[in-house]
């Protein structure tokens, strides 16, 4: 307003553009001429500020700019020798260059991979809004044996409507000295067997350059079984950490991190009284399709009138992304062991089921595994598969060693006719024996539970 006001009165004088007053002799023609003086100035002005659209309007419009969060790539802290890389084909192009089709592809699957979003006028921030909403129509069974129906807390066959809604905001920006500051937040609203909804946090970070903290999925975890619909409405395992990542060479990558479990409300009986964080390490292979992960796991366990014991769990997961007959395949295969860690090992369904029968003063000894693997028949038509084990161990009770064992097969058909719309056909099988001496829970748990579920899910 200041600009457009002074150049108002620097094109617009009083002595060149309004009319000469007469000159009064008497003091009422000088108060007369004063009074007017206020008018004339108020005039000048609302000139000047009317012309101030004109001079705005021969600026160019600013419109929201697209942008994609991705952090700066980090200078590995070894460098390979390049004579020690393996060699990449190369091809021509139709015009007779030579060009690597392998970093083409590898191009391609990074843009996919990543966040797009936006950049306001005015500001550095990338901002990129996703969510995902997931319904369907699902039917469970429930075979148990007398002595667990006795207890009366087998749940009777049922069908189900069920309803999950994540929603995330993430952004990105170079601060500065050139560090890069990275925020996300992700939550998720699910219908529950009442008819009412749980409002789950999946995560709050922060990430500046190396260093994140906040509550996320622990980085002790590697599958998740993300392209299950059963398995994704129910939320993974969340921790607050506080993480460091360095990239060692340019495929292998290093994590160390603080993690406390108490965050997730299915553990927090687990860690009653615990005094320190968690602490996990793991080592990330990245090549190619091949990735290999590889993580260990520290933990206070403490027990009510005695010293505290040392929990600690390892885990080795593997995938491959190929193609077989000319088809993209996905294998998955991970193993996990634990003692004095059960929430490090199984799949979500599977802590879901064992973690609230523990008590925070009971030792454990637990291993799990799980193989899947997906194909892509059509570009529409894919299906997935998986199988799994988990095993846990806990001391004696009256004479009775307590076990808990899962298997779980699981399959599902989907077709996506176009990008971020699926359809499926998903069914699941899990024979499930827990024996827990005195739990009346534990025994209402034992038998086979099959279910069958048609979902659609949407991305946005």
């Amino acid at each position: 307003m200041a600009i457009g006001t002074s150049s108002a009165f620097a094109g617009h004088s009083a002595s060149s553009e309004l009319p000469a007053l007469p000159v009064l002799a008497t003091a009422r023609g000088r108060a007369a001429a004063g009074s007017s003086r206020p008018a004339i100035i108020f005039a000048a002005a609302l000139f000047g500020l009317i012309g101030l659209p004109a001079q705005a309007t021969g600026r160019p419009p600013q419109f929201l700019r697209s942008c994609a969060i991705e952090p700066p790539d980090q200078v590995p802290l070894f460098k390979v020798p390049a004579s020690s890389r393996p060699a990449v084909a190369s091809a021509k192009n139709q015009k007779g260059e030579e060009t690597d089709d392998a970093d083409d592809d590898d191009d391609d699957d990074d843009d996919d991979d990543t966040p797009r979003g936006f950049v306001s006028p005015g500001s550095s921030t990338c901002i990129s809004l996703s969510g995902t909403v997931n319904a369907g129509l699902q039917r469970d069974n429930f075979q148990a044996n007398r002595l667990a129906r006795a207890t009366g807390q087998v749940p009777p066959n049922t069908t189900s409507f069920p309803l999950s809604t994540t929603f995330r905001i993430e952004t990105g920006q170079v601060v500065g000295d050139g560090g890069y500051l990275a925020s996300a937040f992700e939550f998720s609203i699910d219908t529950n067997s009442e008819g009412g909804s749980d409002v789950t946090i999946g995560e709050a970070t922060v990430t500046l350059g190396a260093l994140v903290f906040g509550l996320a999925d622990s980085r002790f975890d590697f599958w998740a079984g993300d392209e299950f619909a059963f398995i994704g409405r129910i939320p993974s395992r969340t921790v607050a950490l506080v993480g460091y990542e360095r990239q060692l060479t340019e495929a292998i990558s290093l994590s160390l991190s603080a993690e406390d479990v108490s965050a997730d409300r299915r553990t927090a009986l687990l860690t009653a009284g615990n005094r320190l964080p968690d602490g996990v390490a793991r080592l990330l292979y990245e090549q190619g399709g091949l990735t290999v992960h590889g993580a260990i796991a520290l933990r206070e366990v403490p027990r009510f009138g005695a010293s505290s014991l040392v929990g600690r769990a390892a885990i080795l997961g593997a995938t491959w992304e190929g193609k077989l007959l000319a088809r993209p395949v996905t294998l998955t295969a991970q193993i996990a062991g634990a003692v004095n860690a059960p929430p490090y090992i199984g799949s979500r369904l599977d802590q879901r089921t064992a973690l609230p029968l523990l008590g925070g003063d009971v030792t454990t000894r637990g291993w799990s595994s799980v193989v899947s693997i997906g194909r892509e028949w059509t570009d529409e038509w894919s299906t997935n598969a998986y199988v799994s084990r988990y095993r846990l161990t806990l001391p004696e009770f009256a004479g009775v060693t307590g076990r808990v064992q899962i298997d779980r097969l699981a399959a599902n058909v989907v077709w996506a006719p176009v990008e971020g719309l699926r359809l499926g056909l998903e069914g699941s099988v899990a024979r499930q024996r827990v024996d827990l001496a005195g739990d009346a829970r534990a025994a209402s748990l034992n038998g086979r539970q099959s279910s069958a579920q048609l979902f659609v899910e949407r991305s946005f």
